[in-house]
């Protein structure tokens, strides 16, 4: 039996989703509150749960937030996100905070059912709408990659020289003593390899070096 403690500020939400879990065998909701003063109240009383159900977005201390104090009371307490927030930023933060998982308020029954036999079983999960954003999100850094490390531009020796210190993260001041070159000269380079890379920034830049072997 998965035993839950829901924690929900819509009372409409949390009558609905309490309804929806104690219909499944194996679940049972043993404590429905509106919020982290009512859900600390149970912890203290040595309320024994699995996993905890939690908006994000909550009006007394946000569900994140909410994750370390809960750790305070029992580190072996399950920590779920169910919200309408779908910024992968909060799902970066929630399970850097030490959640199990984070799942859309879009999810259906049945997965909203496998997530929490997942983290059960130990593992961690992420809605499968909020999965694809994250495979879109990293599609399309693989493909900026691709256009970064496109094939080696013909640089001059002074040029690879330059790049390669740069890369290494030298200012154009240090560079300028290495080499003996005046910093306008240098900066001069930089702006060229800039321009030649199709670079944006220095940032960039160095990325370019790296993929491309400039880096000494």
């Amino acid at each position: 039996m998965i035993k839950i403690i829901l924690v929900e500020d819509q009372q409409i939400v949390r009558k609905s989703l309490q309804a929806l879990l104690n219909s499944n065998k194996g679940i049972e909701v043993i404590a429905a509150v509106s919020g982290a003063k009512n859900l600390f109240e149970l912890l203290k009383a040595d309320i024994e749960a699995d996993i905890v159900l939690s908006d994000v977005v909550m009006p007394e201390i946000d569900g994140i937030a909410m994750i370390s104090e809960i750790k305070k009371y029992n580190s072996q307490l399950k920590v779920v996100m169910l919200s309408i927030l779908e910024d992968l930023k909060y799902v970066q933060e929630s399970f850097e905070a030490g959640a199990r998982a984070y799942l859309s308020k879009d999810v259906d029954e049945n997965e909203l059912l496998f997530a929490l036999n997942q983290v059960m079983n130990g593992n961690r999960y992420l809605s499968s709408e909020l999965s694809i954003s994250v495979l879109e999100k990293f599609k399309n850094w693989i493909k900026n990659q691709s256009t970064i490390s496109s094939a080696p531009l013909p640089l001059s020796e002074r040029e690879q020289l330059v790049l390669s210190m740069i890369a290494n993260g030298m200012t154009n001041q240090e560079i300028s003593d290495k080499i003996f070159l005046s910093r306008r000269t240098v900066e001069g380079i930089r702006q060229i390899l800039l321009e030649r890379s199709g670079c944006k920034n220095s940032a960039s830049l160095i990325k370019f070096a790296v993929l491309n072997g400039y880096v000494t």
